[in-house]
């Protein structure tokens, strides 16, 4: 799930506590309350799985890529070791140059793979927690909540308050 939107929701959670206890007992069980267990939720839910399928292949391909470089400039490296004493200076040096370029390539193309691979995983994020905060907002209305908290803020909650199936159940649905 997408940092600022974890750091949002802990920062609402802590003031909504607050309110309940300034509020005292009588106001406060009259709230209609539930949590969600946010990660559950949405790693639960059909999309983020089948998001994370096509990372992992994304992520492999890349893996396989990058190995094939790396073959090849340990290849050439053996090569160039095995034949240098019989290279001309010039023929030594033009292959050393050829060795340190594929050498930037490699690290180059795991620069652009790791980026690719956390761009690939922020749109993911980015994606599911839009239709995560809708779904939230949409089912709390409805079932005429006053506050859904998440559970990572609070040492103890009633499992009877707990609404994370119904909203990863709600994110499924989402088209």
């Amino acid at each position: 799930m997408h940092k600022t939107m974890k750091n949002r929701m802990v920062a609402v959670s802590l003031g909504a506590a607050a309110c309940i206890f300034a509020m005292g007992s009588a106001t406060a069980a009259e709230l209609k309350v539930g949590y969600v267990d946010m990660k559950s939720a949405v790693e639960n839910t059909a999309d983020y799985q089948q998001g994370m399928k096509r990372l992992q292949a994304l992520q492999e391909t890349k893996i396989k890529e990058l190995r094939a470089m790396k073959e090849k400039i340990d290849k050439g490296e053996k090569d160039l070791l095995g034949q240098s004493m019989a290279m001309s200076p010039d023929r030594l040096a033009q292959k050393q140059q050829q060795l340190k370029e594929m050498r930037k390539e490699f690290q180059r193309s795991q620069q652009d793979a790791q980026e690719e691979l956390g761009a690939e995983k922020n749109r993911l994020d980015v994606s599911i927690g839009a239709k995560f905060q809708k779904v939230i907002s949409d089912y709390g209305k409805k079932g005429h909540f006053d506050m859904i908290l998440p559970r990572p803020v609070f040492l103890y909650v009633d499992s009877k308050l707990d609404v994370t199936g119904d909203v990863t159940k709600l994110l499924d649905a989402q088209k």
